[in-house]
Parts: structure tokens; C-alpha cells; sequence
């Protein structure tokens, strides 16, 4: 799919000041805003460079609203005219993931240079997630130039921990939520753009993620008392753990069609014209386990309606052949659909398991509350990517990765998930978290043209 053959009126606001845009980004990546879970590893003094440099760049947001340091984190709010219109929140966060030691030969141009060199701007951040942190910023310095004044108020928050614990977030949240705060929408990154293919669609399909699902690291324990492997009568600690791994990773939690699937697919009806599900979507309640065994069978789709399973860790082997184990240990990654409860999961797995090995939880967060998309939130959503992006039909979808997002659930019903920047599906894959992060030019301005008209429609 070649997703720049998707984009429209591309002409619009030709005053945008699109260098100074670029050269904003470039300089954002070259602070080094990493997070670490090891807190004493981050510097500080790049997050509070950063911030100096947001200051200078956006004289008019610093003029026109409030700025203010929670934190690391940031929030600005540009006062709306009209109090009873509830505030709008747009949000990104600051930091990025560290690069893996080792790999830094691997880039074509220095993972915090910042280079602009062939159509794109290079570096760490530039898709995760510092282009709508700057988009956003652009965005509205944009309209207030322009003498745009604000009916609804508007806040643009920006994390400082996004990629490691989301306190940021939860602070910014807190502080809304003491003020009494209660928004009309937020929108934060993530979402996808796929080819229709998968669902026998003549359309791509844009999904805009409503909930995000849960996370869970699973510890599983076994001992055996070891000894020469000559004489394996019990079995091994090693072995009872494969068995455990293998059942549970045989008997997954039931899958459940959720509403949201159900409303992507009754959106995307008329456009898929192939079977099986053709035939499935004219009656999609009626219909609804060959769905679930459709999407089942369907890499790009599974993990969109039920709790995935991943074996990631085992520690505990002996260090010879000849020697049987005894203290062994593995890790089970789950990702929780919305039906299914870190409880309910815990109890599922004990079930299945054998006394001789012991579940527990190292870490495990609830699925985020499923918002509504009934809203003009949503809606107004939808309708800027459609004026941006030709034939996309946009449905709302499960967010499998987390955001920040979670964090503004107590003070919103309409928290979307979708970046408006659309890149090559390669770059976006290898590039977000790998080598050679970068963004091209065009997909960055285009995005900063979505979020101009979105803020000018909202506010």
C-alpha cells in the first residue's frame, strides 16, 4: 500500500511556515530526552532544555495561554470564550526509548542528530513520538497567528514517562481532575492505517483506538530436587515448566466479538466485497462466532478480539547437559482484552496448572475503560482525516500497545488514540522503538495540516 497515494489537499494553509516546522522537530530530537526505569539514569537538564526551547519557539501560546512545569511534564491551556463548550485535550509525550548498545554504527544518520537529509527528518523520536508533540504545538501557534480566538478551551499536555511508567501523565490528570476539569475529548498517538485486504475490503482501513488493552507479566515457578540426568523417574523442573507454558498457552481465555469490532464492521460493510465476510457482515450478530473463527485465522486481526499469550522468558537451566535442573523460572507476557480481568486470568491459569508450578503476577494493569465513539469527539475526528486521507474509512478499533492515554480516563468519555502522521508502513515498523527512526517530510506537514484544521473545528 502506498499510503502517500492517500493523501489530499495537501495545498491547504500554504502559508504554513513548513521549514521552521522541520528545523523545530530537527532540534527536538537532538535534546536527548531518554527514560529509563532506573530514574537516576535520565537527564533532567535535556527535559528542561527542551522546555526552553518550546518557550522560545511558540511566542504566541506563551502569550496567549498558561504554561505550566508538573514535573517534567507540561501543560498548556489556551482559554475558550465559551464555558459551557468542555475543554478539548491533545497530548504527546517527551521522552523516547533508549538506543540498544551497540547499534549505533547501524544508523544511517546519528540517532539524536536530527538530520534533514533526503526527504526526512533522522533521529529518535521523530515517529515516537516528539512530531506531535511539535505537530501539536505547531498547530495551534498556527491559528493563534493567525488571530484565531479559542470558543472552547484547549489543552495540549506532554509526559515525561510515557515509555516507562506514566507518572507524567497521571500528574497532568490529577491536577485537571483537582480543578474539576472535565473534558470534551482527547486524542493522543497510536491508531493504524492497514490495507483492506484482510477483511476482502476495497478501501484501507484507518483504526482509531478507543481502549487499550490490559498487560500482565506472569511468573511461573517449578523445582525439582536436580541431580544426574540419568535417572529422570520424577521429571524435571525444566520439564513441568514446558508443560506449563505449553497448557497454557493451549487453552487461551474465550474470545468475545467486542462492540467496537461490531461497528467497524457494520462501517466497513459496504466496502468489503469479498467472502467470507461479505456474507457475514449483513447480519453481523447472527454471524458472530464465524466472525470470531474469521478473525482468529487472521494475523493482522486476532489479537483485536481476544487475550494473546507470549512466552518471552525462562531462566533456571543447568549449566550442563548431564544435570538436571531444579530451581527454574519463566515469564508469560499476556495482553488482556476488555472481557477479561487480571483475576479472572490468574484464576484461569491456576486451573490449568499443576501444583507443582506456581503462578503469580510480577506486574499486571486492567485493560482501559472502552470509550464511547458516539461523540463528537469522534466524529470530528473522522471527518478531519477524511478532508487529509482519500479513500481510508476510519472505524473505531482495540489499541493493542499503551499510551498516556489511560491516564485522562476519570475526567473524559471520548479518549481516542490516533497519530495523524501516516508514514510507509516499513519505516513505520522498523523505525519506531529500531534503527534508523525517521520521518519524511511530507507524512510530518501532513499531519501538522490535520491537527490545524482539527484544533480550528473543535475550538
Amino acid at each position: 500500500m502506498d499510503i502517500f497515494a492517500l493523501y489530499q489537499n495537501e495545498q491547504d494553509y500554504p502559508d504554513l511556515k513548513e521549514e521552521e516546522a522541520v528545523r523545530h522537530l530537527s532540534e527536538a530530537v537532538q535534546v536527548n530526552t531518554t527514560s529509563y526505569l532506573d530514574t537516576s539514569r535520565i537527564d533532567y537538564a535535556a527535559f528542561d532544555e527542551l522546555h526552553r526551547k518550546l518557550q522560545q519557539w511558540y511566542p504566541q501560546i506563551m502569550k496567549e495561554g498558561t504554561y505550566q512545569e508538573i514535573d517534567h511534564s507540561i501543560l498548556i491551556k489556551v482559554e475558550g470564550s465559551d464555558p459551557s463548550l468542555r475543554p478539548a485535550l491533545l497530548m504527546a509525550h517527551q521522552d523516547v526509548v533508549p538506543v540498544v548498545a551497540g547499534t549505533e554504527q547501524d544508523w544511517q544518520h546519528g540517532p539524536f542528530s536530527g538530520d534533514i537529509a533526503e526527504g526526512y527528518i533522522w533521529g529518535r523520536g521523530t515517529l515516537d513520538i516528539k512530531e506531535m508533540m511539535i505537530g501539536e504545538l505547531e498547530a495551534l501557534e498556527y491559528l493563534l497567528e493567525h488571530g484565531k480566538k479559542l470558543q472552547r478551551t484547549l489543552y495540549l499536555a506532554f509526559g515525561q514517562d510515557e515509555e516507562t511508567i506514566g507518572s507524567g501523565a497521571q500528574m497532568i490528570a490529577s491536577c485537571l481532575e483537582r480543578e474539576g476539569v472535565q473534558l470534551e475529548f482527547v486524542l493522543d498517538e497510536s491508531g493504524r492505517v492497514s490495507s483492506g485486504e484482510v477483511y476482502g475490503a476495497d478501501v484501507a482501513v484507518g483504526s482509531i483506538g478507543i481502549y487499550e488493552k490490559g498487560y500482565a507479566d506472569m511468573k511461573l515457578v517449578s523445582e525439582s530436587v536436580g541431580g544426574h540426568s540419568s535417572n529422570p523417574f520424577h521429571g524435571t523442573s525444566l520439564q513441568l515448566l514446558a508443560e506449563a507454558i505449553t497448557t497454557i498457552c493451549q487453552n487461551p481465555l474465550p474470545a468475545v466479538l467486542p462492540d467496537c469490532v461490531k461497528e467497524s464492521l457494520r462501517i466497513l460493510a459496504p466496502y468489503i466485497k469479498e467472502g467470507p465476510l461479505k456474507e457475514y457482515v449483513q447480519d453481523i450478530d447472527a454471524h458472530e462466532q464465524e466472525i470470531i473463527a474469521y478473525y482468529l485465522s487472521k494475523e493482522d486481526l486476532n489479537n483485536q478480539i481476544r487475550t494473546t499469550i507470549a512466552p518471552t522468558m525462562i531462566s533456571g537451566g543447568s549449566q550442563a547437559g548431564n544435570v538436571m535442573p531444579q530451581k527454574m523460572e519463566a515469564v508469560i507476557n499476556f495482553r488482556l482484552a476488555a472481557q477479561d480481568s487480571n483475576a479472572s486470568l490468574l484464576e484461569h491459569c491456576q486451573k490449568l496448572l499443576k501444583e507443582e508450578v506456581d503462578p503469580e503476577y510480577i506486574m499486571a494493569n486492567e485493560a482501559s475503560r472502552v470509550s464511547r465513539y458516539d461523540t463528537f469527539g469522534f466524529a470530528l475526528l473522522q471527518q478531519t482525516l477524511e478532508h487529509y486521507f482519500k479513500d481510508i474509512v476510519f472505524v473505531p478499533a482495540v489499541n493493542t500497545g499503551a499510551t498516556d492515554a489511560r491516564s485522562y480516563e476519570g475526567i473524559c468519555d471520548c479518549v481516542l488514540r490516533f497519530g495523524p502522521f501516516l508514514e510507509d508502513r516499513e519505516i513505520r515498523k522498523k523505525g519506531v522503538h529500531g534503527t534508523n527512526e525517521r520521518i519524511s517530510r511530507r507524512a510530518y506537514l501532513q499531519g501538522i495540516r490535520v491537527l490545524i484544521r482539527l484544533m480550528d473545528m473543535a475550538c
